[in-house]
């Protein structure tokens, strides 16, 4: 329950950095706003695929994933 607490705040963090919007990541990673919330309370499920995209963009906190 920890990690995920921790998690969700680097993402955020990321998202303020980069100036990005939660919707802006739902279409780089081709979901609904719901799967991506769903996501960020379970970080273990985000994809490897989903984990490359926003690390390419530019998110930190992915790096806490790998």
């Amino acid at each position: 329950m920890e990690q995920e607490i921790y998690f969700k705040y680097y993402f955020e963090k990321d998202l303020k950095q980069l100036g990005l919007k939660r919707y802006t990541v739902c279409k780089l990673l081709n979901c609904t706003m719901p799967t991506l919330s769903t996501r960020l309370n379970n970080p273990g499920t985000f994809t490897l695929a989903e984990i490359k995209t926003l690390k390419n963009e530019g998110f930190v906190s992915m790096e806490k994933l790998i």
